[in-house]
């Protein structure tokens, strides 16, 4: 690589705007070049990345680092917006959400206009923006609303439940930017997620799987302590009308050098849960998406507690 293009990469978080490239003597061709050799990614007009960052990236690493080149290589004419801007954020939402970039104006009221690989929103309010590192983004509350608004309520409510857990936001700030998007269309869904978020779940899983409680009209108590041998279980979600505990199976815990131990530590546990009378219902990620699975899941748990 040109050492040109290559000092600039490191010091502009490996992003390259035409403007950038003019001044340090590239033509057009150049960049071409070198896009054709596979050391830049063309991510937008003007925004050019360091391939190599792309390498081995999750589809949210991805995400954040192509929202990163456009609004850098926009010089602040722009910032992240909705779920672009959560994941920036560091928030969870479905990865059928990441194939649209969003951006947003940050001082110009145009309205939103779809370009090849992103579209460009109309400006939320001067005061909307804040930053992640060196990239402009709308403020966490505004990010879970225009989650919500744009990809729906499971993406919305687990980026509201993390950025409520992490601090980053409260029910008040989300209920003022309601107000001021009251006309938004599809901001009945931003309501619907601030009513259900809680500072409870523990992983997106846990959101998804409160919505599928929620929508099963089952009463539950969430982060329930169940007393056990001398010791406190803390389990994801009990339900006392059924004598029922419901856990989110996660198989992550049961990977690499501490699996086994994990695997054991839990099963005696479930164990200890089950000796006590109460039913236990695993449920696995696919099983969010299925509702009717969850139901069934819960039945059948029901049929063996003794509570």
């Amino acid at each position: 690589m040109d050492p040109r293009v290559r000092s600039h990469l490191d010091s502009f978080s490996g992003v390259l705007s035409t403007r950038a490239a003019v001044r340090l003597g590239l033509t057009a061709n150049d960049l071409r070049a070198m896009v054709a050799a596979g050391e830049l990614v063309r991510v937008a007009h003007g925004a050019y990345l360091d391939a190599a960052l792309l390498v081995g990236a999750t589809p949210e690493e991805d995400h954040r680092l192509r929202v990163a080149a456009i609004v850098l290589a926009k010089g602040g004419s722009v910032a992240a917006s909705h779920h672009s801007a959560a994941v920036l954020h560091g928030l969870p939402v479905l990865r059928e959400a990441l194939g649209s970039i969003r951006v947003a104006h940050t001082r110009s009221r145009s309205n939103t206009r779809r370009r090849p690989t992103f579209t460009l929103h109309r400006c939320p309010g001067e005061d909307a923006f804040g930053s992640v590192g060196p990239v402009a983004t709308v403020v966490p509350a505004l990010a879970v609303i225009g989650t919500a608004v744009l990809v729906g309520v499971r993406s919305g409510l687990m980026a509201a439940d993390a950025a409520f857990r992490g601090e980053l936001t409260t029910r008040e700030e989300m209920a003022s930017w309601l107000a001021r998007w009251s006309r938004v269309p599809g901001i009945d869904r931003a309501r619907h997620v601030v009513d259900l978020m809680s500072p409870l779940a523990e992983s997106p899983a846990e959101s998804l799987l409160r919505l599928a409680l929620i929508a099963l009209r089952l009463d539950f108590v969430e982060q329930h302590p169940l007393e056990l041998d001398g010791w406190t279980a803390r389990v994801d979600f009990y339900l006392p009308a059924l004598g029922v505990v419901v856990e989110m199976d996660g198989m992550c815990k049961y990977e690499g050098s501490t699996g086994s131990f994990n695997l054991a530590t839990e099963k005696r546990r479930e164990d200890q849960i089950r000796a006590r009378g109460y039913g236990v219902a695993r449920i696995e990620w696919a099983d969010l998406f299925r509702p009717e699975r969850v139901h069934a899941k819960i039945r059948a748990a029901a049929l063996t507690s003794r509570v």
